[in-house]
């Protein structure tokens, strides 16, 4: 259940990143739904959660709860500033002053993105997890060198993939707030441009994977 649930929040992340080729109203619905994953991913981890006031605190650890906070911080913002520029949904409710405010428009789009790049660095993060029970599941138990060797050339491999992907969609200056209205990756229409998204989610989530060696580490 666990890992179906992370899935289909990928998935619907994914799909709310492609609002280009969405009709305004499902891209609303879905965008205030997400919550409903958000809040069950959360009591799912409620140990952790509970976990914070107790034990030691280490640099990956406060780094840990940092990215978790960034995250939150970025879905919420990105929901909420949706709904106060909502055409759709909340069009009735949200006065047209406050609907048409540019500065509601970039910062839903920069959150977006922050989002995005957040939610990939967390997957990362809990990657090994996953790879391990994966492992489990299959009756893998030992790792070969060569084995490695493929592994390690397919993470840069598919690095260098999506590090082009986020440059075709101009990452970097959307999450410095830039205003961007066109970029390559749009040219590539609705399944193109969604796997330009699916890049910069395997970019970050290669970045959160790096990070976590690092907790590994230091958890010796």
């Amino acid at each position: 259940m666990r890992y179906g649930l992370d899935v289909l929040m990928i998935v619907l992340l994914v799909g709310e990143m492609t609002f280009f080729y969405l009709p305004p109203l499902l891209h609303e619905v879905v965008g205030v739904a997400f919550l409903l994953p958000m809040i069950w991913h959360i009591a799912l981890n409620r140990r952790y959660v509970s976990s914070l006031g107790h034990g030691r605190w280490s640099g990956p650890r406060a780094l840990r709860l940092l990215l978790n906070i960034l995250l939150a911080a970025s879905c919420l913002a990105s929901i909420v500033s949706g709904c106060l520029i909502s055409s759709e949904l909340f069009s009735g409710i949200v006065p047209l002053s406050v609907r048409g405010n540019p500065l509601l428009y970039q910062l839903h789009s920069t959150a977006a993105r922050y989002f995005l790049v957040l939610a990939g660095a967390h997957l990362g993060w809990h990657l090994p997890a996953w790879w391990q029970r994966w492992q489990r599941v299959s009756g893998i138990t030992s790792r070969p060198f060569s084995a490695r060797l493929v592994l390690g050339g397919f993470f840069i491999v598919l690095g260098i993939v999506a590090l082009y992907a986020a440059q075709q969609d101009c990452l970097l200056q959307r999450l410095q707030g830039a205003h961007i209205f066109m970029t390559p990756a749009l040219a590539y229409h609705g399944a193109g441009y969604a796997l330009t998204q699916v890049g910069i989610l395997i970019l970050s989530a290669e970045i959160g994977l790096l990070i976590s060696f690092w907790k590994g580490v230091r958890s010796k």
